[in-house]
């Protein structure tokens, strides 16, 4: 067994050293030479007859020094753990001019190596006497019959027939036909029979109250590129369907073929029954009251939410760590290779050092709640993205959600940016409930506003928030 030993230089930094005998590793370099042997081809050799002093020559310097790595590695990994040793970064090896690894004159070994060590530090700052601003949002009467009006939309089931004035909400049925430069319909030119436009996607203010006021069979002469708030090409992608050498001109005549209004859904206990199966609502009024505490839910998270990020600042301000700097900076600098002494000066480095310092709060503050994160937290977690990335439109489980959480899980990186944001969100809801919250009545547009005002202090923020309207209603 190799032999391990550290010293500290200080509270933040250490030198370790291990002493590997030939035994350590020899004997799995020698092994692996006799399987080299047997899988080596090389022209003039039967396969398993290659001289050993060849294979060796060939492979046994590189097995030696991958055997060695392997040992050492194993090793310390096993020394911290057992010691209790928490590093920062990665062990630096100190190099050795006189050190020299060949198969040729195996010896024993002595490697040293520069430890950057975690401070010990206790929590500070979580109690109940230190109150942060906790907002609670009033829900308004106008609020709850736009939530109804979406709902009923939402779940509507058709269109109304016979509509002839146009209103905001619509979805026009049009055509399409390009114009010559005389204003003419062009000859020859693109035309498009039938396509659908949204009012909500009208940008041009010009283009939209024309539109408002028009009704079935009224035509305009339009710059075609004005249509929607897109790019030239996804227009003539998606909207005029052209091939990617067609050339056109950008003038055409729009003309409304038929205004497609959605029929809402009616407001009857069968409606309420499909929105809350598990409820017994049985009037209009006791339907808006269940709406408006629904909203009130998706507010009150998003509460939450800002009130973890509150927590979240206050605790990295009340525990500023030490930190081994000169030590992390050396290691950022061995093993990025783009990195100079400019990072050191810039905010990347400065973000850099916050998230050492998060990180090392949260291990704390894990153990202290007893918080963990297990790899099911995860899938279900980018399962529930999933389905709201899709409306809610797939099943939750079978083979199509397989293959994509299978493709999205197959990146690690993707793993543990989950598992990070997992665990901060269940620490910090937490730590959250042993805080005090000094309560603050707002309404929607002031908490807006105050989010706004949080963000743009992050430059750039450190958590997009946005007040989520009763999705909830819906997804139930």
């Amino acid at each position: 067994m190799p032999t391990i030993t550290h010293e500290n230089v200080d509270e933040l930094n250490a030198i370790v050293t291990i002493e590997l005998s030939q035994d350590d590793y020899l004997p799995k370099v020698n092994t692996k030479l006799k399987e080299y042997r047997q899988k080596a081809q090389i022209k003039g050799f039967r396969p398993g007859k290659v001289p050993m002093g060849m294979i060796k020559r060939k492979f046994g310097t590189g097995l030696l020094v991958e055997e060695v790595n392997g040992a050492i590695g194993e090793n310390l990994n096993q020394y911290f753990k057992e010691n209790d040793l928490r590093i920062l970064g990665q062990p630096l090896a100190i190099e050795d001019k006189n050190l020299k690894l060949s198969i040729n004159k195996p010896a024993d070994y002595t490697f040293k190596f520069e430890l950057g060590l975690a401070p010990n530090f206790d929590i500070q700052g979580v109690s109940s006497d230190n109150q942060l601003p906790f907002y609670d949002l009033s829900v308004s009467d106008e609020e709850v019959s736009l939530e109804i009006e979406n709902v009923r939309k939402k779940y509507s089931n058709g269109f109304q027939e016979g509509i002839t004035e146009v209103q905001d909400e619509d979805m026009l049925a049009i055509s399409l036909q390009e114009l010559d430069e005389n204003g003419a319909i062009k000859e020859g030119g693109v035309t498009k029979e039938e396509t659908f436009l949204a009012l909500r996607d009208v940008k041009n203010e010009s283009l939209k109250e024309d539109l408002l006021s028009a009704t079935v069979s009224d035509s305009f002469d339009i710059n075609i590129y004005t249509i929607e708030d897109k790019d030239e090409a996804y227009i003539r992608k998606h909207v005029l369907g052209l091939e990617e050498d067609q050339t056109v001109n950008e003038t055409f005549r729009l003309t409304i073929k038929e205004i497609k209004r959605v029929k809402k859904a009616d407001l009857n206990e069968e409606f309420f029954k499909q929105l809350f199966p598990n409820e017994e609502i049985d009037s209009e009024e006791s339907f808006r009251e269940k709406v408006k505490s629904e909203i009130y839910k998706g507010y009150k998270q998003s509460s939450l939410n800002h009130f973890s990020n509150l927590v979240f600042d206050f605790l990295l301000e009340q525990n500023q760590l030490d930190l081994p700097l000169e030590f992390l900076k050396k290691w950022l600098k061995q093993t990025n290779e783009e990195i100079t002494d400019d990072f050191f000066e810039s905010k990347d480095f400065d973000a850099f050092i916050k998230n050492t310092n998060w990180s090392l709060i949260r291990d704390k503050l894990a153990e202290q709640y007893q918080v963990n994160v297990e790899y099911k937290d995860v899938e279900d977690m980018t399962r529930g993205e999933i389905l709201r990335y899709f409306n809610y439109q797939i099943p939750p489980y079978g083979e199509m959600m397989d293959n994509m959480l299978q493709k999205i899980l197959s990146d690690q990186k993707e793993v543990n940016r989950r598992f990070d944001m997992l665990m901060d969100e269940r620490i910090l809801e937490k730590t959250a409930e042993d805080m005090g919250k000094d309560m603050k009545a707002v309404s929607k547009e002031e908490f807006e506003e105050i989010l706004k005002t949080y963000q743009e202090s992050k430059n750039p923020p450190a958590v997009e928030e946005t007040v989520e309207e009763a999705e909830t209603v819906t997804e139930e």
